[in-house]
């Protein structure tokens, strides 16, 4: 059984942030580039690219339906 291949479009965006930049990063189904599929930001350009590269994968192997992706950097408190 074959699957159909999935193509994104990715995207990245530079914001002031209090005294430095975090760094936005848009995903996009190729098909319908507009509507977004997931997003999230990073401190820095490396970490987004990483982020959002990690998100490709997930989202092509199925493990993630996308939507708002939190920073690594983050520690989560419940």
């Amino acid at each position: 059984m074959k699957q159909a291949v999935v193509e994104y479009v990715v995207s990245f965006q530079a914001e002031p942030f209090h005294q430095g930049t975090r760094y936005h990063w848009m995903i996009c189904g190729a098909q319908n580039p507009d509507e977004l599929v997931s997003w999230g930001y990073a401190p820095t350009q490396e970490l987004a690219e990483r982020a959002a590269q990690n998100e490709i994968k997930d989202l092509s192997s199925g493990r993630t339906q996308g939507g708002r992706i939190t920073s690594p950097n983050k520690s989560a408190t419940h």
